[in-house]
Parts: structure tokens; C-alpha cells; sequence
């Protein structure tokens, strides 16, 4: 009898990366090793030429994550968790920070730990049934407090997370924490969809996008147009094959002209 991966990685369509938690039976929840490999195909991706973009889902419907497997943490002395803590918590911000975007495809619960995985990708999608919650105000603690009002607005994250709310999908999608809500049977195709979407585009164009835009809420209005500048000369001028990217995109402007 064969046991399967608890990340499962597949490659659905050119370009796109599929990384799936595969831990149904405890709602997903992230145990050492299984976010261990999720951060290694993380660094992987980031060096691969031939991916572009990568959706992040979960496996059996009820979870995309219930957060860190508290059942494993039960059994740690205070140094095994100080080292947990070590190891984890930093793959949050290099999700964040991450040259590729990231789709996170939401089915279920997203709470504790998932919640900040999903808040640190680029774009979310869910289904009817998501329910977010941030549960470390719960046990005196602080989390997604760069993450989430960068979604949803500072006012609004406050409330959500001094009050430990569970926001549902209809006012998910309202406020603007998610992207869009669709069906639990097209969740996975609209995810793919979307990434090869984007990773049809020419890659620096997708890597300055994600830059200036993460960075774009620290910048004066001047700052950001000359960023803008700087990216837009460094990839046409400086990079290897900009001015055939740049040429092909003014011909291919030319075509539809006619």
C-alpha cells in the first residue's frame, strides 16, 4: 500500500506550479516536515526559468488549513518549539516576498496559520464555503497585522483581529479579502486559469508588477513613478532580452492595428 505525499506537487499547465496540502484528515494542518517541503519548493521555484506563477490549494474540502498542527506542538519541549517557531515562521514573508505570484485557492476553513499563508499570497480565490479567522488575539498574541490591512484597510483589520471575527465568504469577497468566489468544482481550474494567465506574460513585467505594487504603500506618489521608471529602463535597457520583448510586444501592437 502506497501513502501519499502530504504536499502533493503537480505542474497543471505551463508555467504554473501547483503545490497541494494533502492532510485531509486534520484539516490540513501544517506539521514540520509538510511546511519544511513546502518552503523547498518555494526556493525551487524561485531559480526555475520554466515556472511563472503558482497556486497554493488544499486537498478534501472542509480545510484549506486549520493552522499549525497543534497536536505535533502538544508533544514539544520549549526548545523543539523555539525551533518550529524558527523554522515556520519566516516562510510566511518569503511567500510574501516571493519573485513569482502566488494564488492561494481557497476551500473551507482558513484559519490561524492558513490564514496567514493565504494572506501573504498575491490573490486569493475561495469557495461559498471559506471562513477566515486570525486566532491569535485568542491566546494574547498578534499576527497579520502587515498582512491583512494591506487586503482589507487598517480600520477594518483591526476589528477583524482585536475581535477574532470569522469572516464568511459573501463579506470576504465584499471588503476584498478574497478575489473572487466560485464553485467548490471549478475552484482548481479558475486558480489554473488565472496563473497561466499571468505566466503568459513576459516575466520581468510580472516581477516588476508584484515589486512595485507590494512596495507601493511606502512610497511617495513622486517615489513610485520613479520606480516605475527604474524597473521600466532596467527591463528594456538592461536585461537580458528586453528589446526583443519590447519589439515583439510593438509588433504584435502593429498587427492588431490592422
Amino acid at each position: 500500500m502506497t501513502t501519499e505525499p502530504t504536499l502533493i506537487v503537480a505542474t497543471p499547465a505551463p508555467g504554473v506550479l501547483h503545490l497541494i496540502f494533502n492532510r485531509p484528515d486534520v484539516h490540513n494542518a501544517y506539521d514540520v516536515p509538510t511546511f519544511a517541503a513546502f518552503a523547498e519548493q518555494l526556493d525551487r521555484a524561485a531559480t526555475d526559468p520554466d515556472i511563472r506563477a503558482i497556486v497554493i490549494s488544499a486537498r478534501g474540502g472542509r480545510a484549506f488549513s486549520a493552522g499549525f498542527d497543534i497536536h505535533e506542538m502538544a508533544g514539544f519541549d520549549a526548545d523543539t518549539m523555539r525551533r518550529a517557531f524558527e523554522t515556520r515562521d519566516p516562510v510566511f514573508g518569503r511567500v510574501a516576498a516571493h519573485p513569482l505570484p502566488i494564488i492561494a485557492a481557497i476551500d473551507g476553513i482558513c484559519f490561524g496559520a492558513g490564514a496567514l499563508l493565504a494572506l501573504a499570497c498575491d490573490m486569493r480565490i475561495a469557495t461559498p464555503g471559506f471562513r477566515f479567522k486570525v486566532t491569535a488575539v485568542g491566546y494574547g498574541c498578534a499576527n497579520a497585522t502587515w498582512s491583512l490591512p494591506r487586503a482589507v484597510g487598517a480600520p477594518r483589520a483591526k476589528a477583524i483581529l482585536m475581535t477574532g471575527q470569522v469572516v464568511e465568504a459573501e463579506e470576504a469577497e465584499r471588503i476584498g479579502l478574497v478575489n473572487a468566489i466560485v464553485e467548490a468544482s471549478e475552484l482548481d481550474a479558475r486558480a489554473v486559469a488565472l496563473a497561466s494567465a499571468i505566466a503568459a506574460h513576459p516575466p520581468q513585467g510580472i516581477k516588476g508588477i508584484k515589486t512595485l505594487v507590494d512596495g507601493s504603500l511606502t512610497r511617495s506618489p513622486v517615489e513610485g513613478w520613479q520606480a516605475e521608471y527604474d524597473w521600466m529602463i532596467a527591463s528594456m535597457v538592461g536585461a537580458p532580452g528586453g528589446d526583443e520583448t519590447f519589439g515583439k510586444f510593438l509588433s504584435d501592437h502593429d498587427h492588431h492595428k490592422r
